[in-house]
């Protein structure tokens, strides 16, 4: 029995798209409790500024100068008002340190998420706050954030 070309192409197609969707091995929905959180954080502040020409032109330069400060985030003197505003360039990842009770064996587990200084949870997550997870239906260890 000869297949078509359209048949051929949508198995092909349908196991490629769920790979990529994340949808290969689905979990079962779970509340953590972020026990405690690692933040490193490298703060860079640019400021611009106008400079003469030193060859004499009348013409105005660009000048750029960075302000780089790095080491645990809360150390940091303005983290409190970058969690805020945002205002500045951040590099920088938070280890958060999770326990949650797994449905597959009624037993509670530890692990950790990673996020870095694109991510909401790099400057929302605290100590105490529960998120949601998806535990991979195999194996209790292994989660991912919903």
């Amino acid at each position: 029995m000869p297949f078509s070309v359209r048949q051929i192409a949508s198995l092909s197609i349908l196991p490629a798209c769920a790979l990529i969707a994340g949808c290969g091995v689905p979990g079962l929905p779970a509340k953590a409790t972020v026990t405690m959180i690692d933040r490193k954080c490298e703060i860079i502040e640019t400021i611009k500024t106008e400079v003469k020409d030193p060859r004499g032109n009348v013409v105005k330069l660009q000048g750029q100068e960075m302000n780089i400060k790095t080491g645990e985030c809360k150390s940091v003197d303005e983290w409190a008002d970058l969690r805020k505003k945002r205002s500045k360039d951040v590099k920088g990842t938070a280890t958060v340190h999770i326990d949650y009770l797994a449905p597959q064996d009624g037993a509670t587990h530890s692990a950790t998420l990673t996020f870095t200084g694109r991510d909401d949870e790099f400057y929302a997550l605290n100590a105490g706050d529960n998120i949601d997870i998806v535990i991979a239906k195999d194996d209790p260890a292994r989660i991912r954030k919903a």
